[in-house]
C-alpha cells in the first residue's frame, strides 16, 4: 500500500496505520469506532473498508465485516490482502466453498506470499480438511520457507495427524530462536507443550506452557475481579430481578452453552449441534457487545445497578432481535434450526442480564474436575490481550475458578431460566443417557445424529477442533494426574477458596 501523495492521503495512512495498532493490541471498540470515522472521511478508499471489516470481525459481528470487506474488494479488486479476509470471513461464517475461493484469489494475485497459503491452510484444517491442508503447509515447508506463523500451524497439524516428533523437530528450532515479538514464542512454546504432552513428556509439557505464560506476560486483578462481581450480584439480586426489565423477544432459539475453558462447551455444541433441528454458532460475542453497551459505566455518574434497572423493553427488544438475527444468519444457508447455541464461555457472568435480553432462553452449564480443567487450560494458549489470563498461573485460576462457582450458584437461585449443569465426566461415561438428558431440556427429539456428533461437518475455531472429530474417548479424564509433581500450588490455592477437588 502507497502512503499517497498529498498531506490528505497522509492523514488517512497514518490513521489506518494507527487503528491497525489499536486492533493488535486488542482494543477493538476503539479500533471499530476508528475505523467507522475512516470510512465516513474516505468513502473511496478501499484501505477504509478493509479496516472497518477487520475491526468488526475482531468483534464477531462477521456479517457486517463480509459487506465491509465486500465494499473494499469492490473498489480494488486486486488486493490479496483483502481477499485472505474475505476468506477468513466466511470461513467463520461457515461458507468453507467461499473461502476456499477467495484464498485462492488472494494466492492468485500474490502466488509468493507464504501467508495466504498458511492462512488458507488454517481454515481447512479448522474445517475437518486436515489432508489438503497439510498438502499446502508440506509444500511450503519443502521451499525452504520458516516463516513463524507458518511453521507453527504446520507442526500443530504435524501433531494432530500423529506425526509428533517431526512436529517437534521443525518447531524447536524457531522457539530457541531470539525474535523480537515474545508473544510469537509464547505462541510456540504453547504448540510444543501439546506436542510434548502427547509424547508422554509431562514435565517438559509444563516447562513449556510456564515458559510461554512468562512470555506473553499476561496481567490479571483479583481485586477488580471481585470488586465486578460484587457490582453485577448487586445489579442482578433477588431483590432487583422480579423489577427489571425483560425483552417482548420471544424466541426460544437461543441456548447459551458456558462454563470454564476445556470443561467440555465445544462437545456439548457439537453434540447439540448434529441434531437436524439445531444448530452450534461457535463463540459469538453478541452478549459481551451488548453488556459493553447497555451496562457497562463509562464513568462515575454510572453504576452497573442502576444501568440495569433503567433498561427500557424497547430498548432490550431491538438489542434482541439484533442478537438473535446474528445467530439465525450463522446457519447454513435456507436452514432454520429450532435451537442456535451460543458458547461464548465466560457468559456466565452475564446471566441475569441474559434473562432480560431473552427470558425464554435456555442454559447449559459445563463442569469438570477442576484439576483436568486447570492443567488442560495452562497448557493453552489463548490468543488475545490477557484473554483468559487466570489460566496463566495456578494462583490466579484458583481465584477465578472459585469467582465463577459463585457466579453460577448466585444466578440459579435467582433467574427464571432453565438452566441444566452437565458433567463432562458423566457425558464420557454414559453419552446415550447426557445427550438424551440434554435434547429433552432443549424440548427436541432424540436423533442417532447426535451420538455420531464426530461425522458432524462444520467448522470448529476453538483448542477442541480436533477431539470433537473424534468419537468419545476417556482419556483426558484425570488427566491431571500426569502432571501431579507440578500441581501442589494450585491444589492449596483451591483449597484456600474453598474449592472441593473430589
Amino acid at each position: 500500500m502507497r502512503t499517497g501523495k498529498t498531506p490528505q492521503q497522509q492523514k488517512a495512512f497514518d490513521e489506518f496505520r494507527r487503528i491497525e495498532k489499536l486492533q493488535q493490541a486488542g482494543q477493538r471498540e476503539l479500533a471499530l469506532e476508528g475505523s467507522k470515522a475512516l470510512v465516513n472521511k474516505q468513502t473511496t478508499w478501499p484501505y477504509a473498508h478493509y479496516s472497518l471489516a477487520t475491526s468488526l470481525a475482531n468483534l464477531g459481528r462477521f456479517e457486517e465485516a463480509r459487506r465491509a470487506i465486500r465494499k473494499a474488494i469492490s473498489i480494488k479488486d486486486t488486493i490479496g490482502a483483502f481477499h485472505a479476509k474475505l476468506g477468513e470471513i466466511l470461513h467463520r461464517l461457515d461458507d468453507i466453498e467461499g473461502a476456499r475461493k477467495s484464498f485462492d484469489r488472494a494466492i492468485e494475485i500474490d502466488p509468493a506470499d507464504a501467508g495466504y497459503k498458511t492462512s488458507k491452510a488454517w481454515a481447512l484444517r479448522l474445517s475437518g480438511h486436515s489432508d489438503e491442508a497439510m498438502g499446502i503447509l508440506d509444500a511450503l515447508y519443502e521451499e525452504g520457507c520458516r516463516d513463524h506463523r507458518t511453521i507453527r500451524i504446520y507442526a500443530n497439524l504435524l501433531g494432530s495427524l500423529g506425526q509428533t516428533e517431526r512436529a517437534i523437530e521443525v518447531l524447536e528450532p524457531l522457539a530457541n530462536e531470539d525474535h523480537p515479538d515474545k508473544l510469537v514464542l509464547g505462541a510456540h512454546w504453547y504448540v510444543l507443550a501439546r506436542l510434548y504432552d502427547t509424547l508422554g513428556r509431562y514435565d517438559d509439557a509444563y516447562s513449556a506452557a510456564t515458559r510461554g505464560a512468562e512470555l506473553n506476560e499476561k496481567e490479571y486483578d483479583s481485586k477488580a475481579r471481585e470488586w465486578l462481581q460484587e457490582k453485577r450480584f448487586e445489579a442482578w439480586s433477588a431483590e432487583t430481578m422480579p423489577e427489571l426489565a425483560r425483552s417482548r423477544i420471544n424466541s426460544d432459539k437461543p441456548v447459551f452453552i458456558m462454563g470454564m475453558p476445556r470443561s467440555g462447551t465445544t462437545l456439548i455444541e457439537q453434540i447439540i449441534g448434529a441434531h437436524p433441528n439445531a444448530y452450534g454458532a461457535g463463540e459469538l460475542i453478541n452478549i459481551f457487545n451488548a453488556v459493553r453497551e447497555l451496562v457497562t459505566p463509562i464513568d462515575e455518574s454510572q453504576s452497573i445497578s442502576g444501568m440495569a434497572s433503567e433498561l427500557k423493553p424497547a430498548t432490550l427488544d431491538r438489542t434482541a432481535r439484533r442478537i438473535l438475527r446474528d445467530m439465525e444468519k450463522q446457519a447454513p444457508s435456507g436452514a432454520k434450526p429450532d435451537r442456535i447455541c451460543d458458547k461464548l464461555l465466560l457468559n456466565f457472568q452475564h446471566l441475569g442480564f441474559i434473562e432480560q435480553l431473552f427470558p425464554h432462553a435456555r442454559v447449559i452449564i459445563c463442569k469438570r474436575h477442576p484439576l483436568d480443567t486447570f492443567i488442560s487450560s495452562y497448557l493453552l494458549d489463548f490468543e488475545g490481550r490477557n484473554a483468559h489470563a487466570y489460566t496463566d498461573r495456578p494462583e490466579w485460576f484458583a481465584h477465578f475458578y472459585a469467582l465463577h462457582l459463585k457466579y453460577i450458584e448466585h444466578f440459579k437461585g435467582i433467574c427464571s431460566l432453565p438452566i441444566i449443569e452437565v458433567q463432562y465426566e458423566q457425558v464420557v461415561e454414559d453419552q446415550r443417557n447426557e445427550t438424551e438428558r440434554l435434547l429433552a431440556f432443549l424440548d427436541l427429539e432424540f436423533d442417532e445424529a447426535c451420538m455420531r456428533f464426530h461425522e458432524h461437518k462444520r467448522s470448529v475455531n476453538t483448542a477442541s477442533s480436533d477431539q470433537v472429530r473424534q468419537k468419545m474417548y476417556t482419556s483426558a479424564m484425570r488427566r491431571f494426574e500426569h502432571y501431579e509433581a507440578h500441581l501442589g500450588p494450585v491444589r492449596e490455592a483451591l483449597a484456600q477458596h474453598g474449592v472441593e477437588l473430589e
